[in-house]
C-alpha cells in the first residue's frame, strides 16, 4: 500500500472516531470506513501510538475513541461548562431535585451517542435479569453522556442486588469546591432515563456523599443506583 492510501485510511479511520465519541469497534470501523479489518488494526495501532486515539475495554469488546477535538477544544467546552454550573448554582442554591428533573428533559431532547457495543450490553443484561450485572452497566456508559472527561475515574464502593454506590474521581466537576456539583445531578436524572428506556427499569440515581479535596486527584463524589 503506498503512503498516499495509508493516509486516506488513517485520515477516514480518525475521522470516523470523531464522529462517535463513544467510541467503536475495529468492526465498527472497517464497515463505516470499507477497509479490511486488519488494515484498521493496523492503524489503530499507529495512532495510538502518536496519541491520536485510546482504547478501552467494555465488556468482551475494545472500543477506540478519538483522542482529537476538531470543532471545540475539550478545555474551552469544560470551561463553559463550569462557568454556566457555577452560575446555575448562585443563582439557584439548594435545588438539586430540579437539576435532576432537568436531566429527564435533556434526554428526552438530546440523542447521547450510545454506541452498538452498549446497545449490546443493554440486550444482555435485559435478556438475563440479572440485577447486578444491569446495576454495573452505569461503569460502561456513563462516558457516553460525559465525554468530556477522558481521565474520570469509576470504581464500585458497594453493590448488592437491588443497589450500587459508584465513586466517581478525578473529575474536572470536583475542583476545590462544590460550584459545580449540579452536574452530577443532572446526569443522575440522565442514568435514570437511560435504565428506562433501555432496560425498562425504574431506577433511582442519588448523590450519596460529596467530598472536595485541595486537589483533582483526591476529591469524589458517590453516586448510588437503586432498582425499585
Amino acid at each position: 500500500m503506498n503512503s498516499t492510501k495509508k493516509n486516506d485510511y488513517k485520515s477516514k479511520i480518525l475521522e470516523t472516531l470523531d464522529d462517535f465519541p463513544s467510541g467503536l469497534t475495529i468492526t465498527d470501523l472497517s464497515d463505516k470506513t470499507g477497509a479490511h479489518r486488519n488494515t484498521v488494526s493496523a492503524h489503530l495501532r499507529t495512532l495510538e501510538s502518536e496519541g491520536f486515539v485510546t482504547k478501552k475495554e467494555i465488556g468482551s469488546a475494545h472500543l477506540y475513541f478519538s483522542k482529537r477535538r476538531d470543532y471545540l477544544s475539550k478545555k474551552l467546552v469544560n470551561s463553559f461548562l463550569q462557568a454556566l454550573l457555577s452560575s446555575l448554582k448562585n443563582k439557584f442554591p439548594n435545588r438539586e431535585i430540579v437539576f435532576k428533573e432537568i436531566g429527564h428533559l435533556i434526554l428526552k431532547k438530546f440523542q447521547f451517542p450510545i454506541g452498538d457495543v452498549y446497545i449490546e450490553e443493554f440486550k444482555k443484561a435485559r435478556k438475563f435479569e440479572d440485577s447486578i450485572a444491569q446495576l454495573k452497566l452505569f461503569e460502561k456508559f456513563y462516558n457516553s453522556y460525559d465525554f468530556f472527561q477522558d481521565d474520570l475515574n469509576i470504581s464500585i464502593q458497594e453493590l448488592n442486588l437491588n443497589k450500587v454506590i459508584f465513586r466517581l474521581s478525578n473529575s474536572e466537576y470536583l475542583k476545590d469546591n462544590e460550584d459545580f456539583i449540579y452536574f452530577f445531578y443532572i446526569a443522575c436524572g440522565i442514568t435514570e432515563g437511560i435504565y428506562l428506556a433501555n432496560l425498562n427499569k425504574k431506577v433511582v440515581c442519588n448523590v450519596e456523599k460529596i467530598y472536595i479535596s485541595k486537589t483533582q486527584d483526591d476529591s469524589y463524589i458517590d453516586i448510588s443506583i437503586e432498582i425499585l
